[in-house]
């Protein structure tokens, strides 16, 4: 083979290997942030109504996993209004806020949220995303943010991690609103007492043929 003709597949290679290389990169990408929404999976979190505390709550799902707001600045105080599209908002000297974190009760984990942030002005947002299996334990990025109050996100997690929480901060915030959660936790389901009923019943059935059978072969 002439030195050309082996110069070519060196290139060749290389070129594959950078296709690879990026392919594979973009497919172990953990945490996906798109500007937009995408409810699949979630549901609404139900707020409960709050005026100037320092831990907003609600609940989410069928099993109504308990949801916490809290905030790290100013007076670190917020408010909570479960009416029309659910917002979250700084409490008295918090207000515009600029720091929000929200996630499931006892550390349990989701998979997708969608939120939308009222700007009090045009900037920029830092959305910071802690968890299970990511990456550095981390994720964090930037987007543009304005105030029109119309920031719709959807943060979803994938190739098996897990979101704990999630933090907002940078441009001043009038609200944090329509908050929906999903995946994880939030999807386990509790048996229903007749399900366990039926399923005692059955245990209980296949205890007693075994008896039986036990017996015969005594007998």
């Amino acid at each position: 083979m002439s030195r050309f003709g082996s110069l070519k597949n060196l290139v060749l290679a290389l070129a594959v290997f950078g296709i690879i290389s990026i392919v594979a990169g973009t497919a172990k990408a953990d945490i996906v942030v798109i500007a937009g929404v995408d409810n699949q999976g979630t549901d609404n979190v139900l707020l409960n109504p709050a005026t100037n505390i320092l831990t907003v709550t609600g609940t989410v799902g069928q099993n109504n996993r308990v949801v916490n707001f809290t905030s790290t600045s100013g007076t670190m105080l917020l408010n909570a209004n479960p009416s029309g599209q659910a917002t979250v908002s700084g409490g008295l000297g918090n207000g515009p806020f600029t720091q929000l974190t929200f996630g499931l009760a006892n550390n349990d984990t989701f998979t997708r949220a969608v939120f939308n942030i009222n700007a009090a002005i045009d900037g920029v947002v830092t959305i910071t995303v802690t968890g299970i299996n990511i990456d550095g334990g981390t994720f964090v990025d930037t987007f543009d943010v304005d105030a029109n109050g119309q920031n719709f996100f959807t943060v979803t997690a994938i190739n098996g991690q897990l979101i704990q929480t999630i933090s907002l901060s940078g441009v001043p915030m009038m609200d944090v609103r329509q908050v929906r959660l999903g995946g994880g936790a939030i999807e386990q389901t509790v048996p229903e007492p007749a399900s366990m009923f039926l399923l005692g019943s059955g245990l209980v059935g296949v205890a007693a043929g075994f008896r039986r059978r036990f017996r015969r072969k005594l007998d």
